[in-house]
């Protein structure tokens, strides 16, 4: 016997069904006791091989929207950046500009000040965009030097 078909046996009984024949354990069964179905789970994995983690690959090529690398993209935020984004957002600096300079998409910087309270909702942030944008602000300002 494989420790993956004791494994398999073992969740069956986790499971409350009788591995041989596949019926129901009864409702006074042992096995049916919950401090038995998690030794039973624990167990079954004990005797399977840990899951396989996917190491996160690196994006082979930068991300670029609208001809603007944006190195940031997927990233997690640090606390400056945060502080950063807090600080040009309440200086007025257009969201859009913002998400330029620090390496970010429109949408990751409207759902940042959203978290943090600065806005009610992505609509509002959405709002604003569009109307930066139609004040000529255009889809993304150049990079800044």
């Amino acid at each position: 016997m494989t420790p993956q078909q004791a494994a398999q046996i073992i969740e069956h009984l986790a499971l409350g069904v009788d591995p041989r024949t596949g019926e129901v354990l009864g409702e006074g069964d042992i096995c049916t006791a919950p401090e038995i179905i998690r030794a039973l789970f624990l167990a079954r994995n004990a005797l399977l091989p840990p899951p396989a983690v996917s190491a996160a690959r690196p994006r082979k090529t930068p991300f670029v929207r609208n001809g603007v690398e944006l190195p940031n993209v997927g990233k997690k935020w640090s606390g400056d950046d945060v502080d950063t984004l807090l600080r040009q957002f309440e200086a007025g600096t257009p969201l859009g500009q913002i998400a330029v300079q620090l390496g970010r998409t429109d949408g990751s910087i409207v759902a940042r000040l959203v978290h943090a309270g600065v806005l009610p909702d992505r609509e509002t942030g959405y709002t604003l965009l569009k109307a930066h944008r139609e004040e000529g602000g255009g889809e993304h300002p150049p990079p800044p030097d």
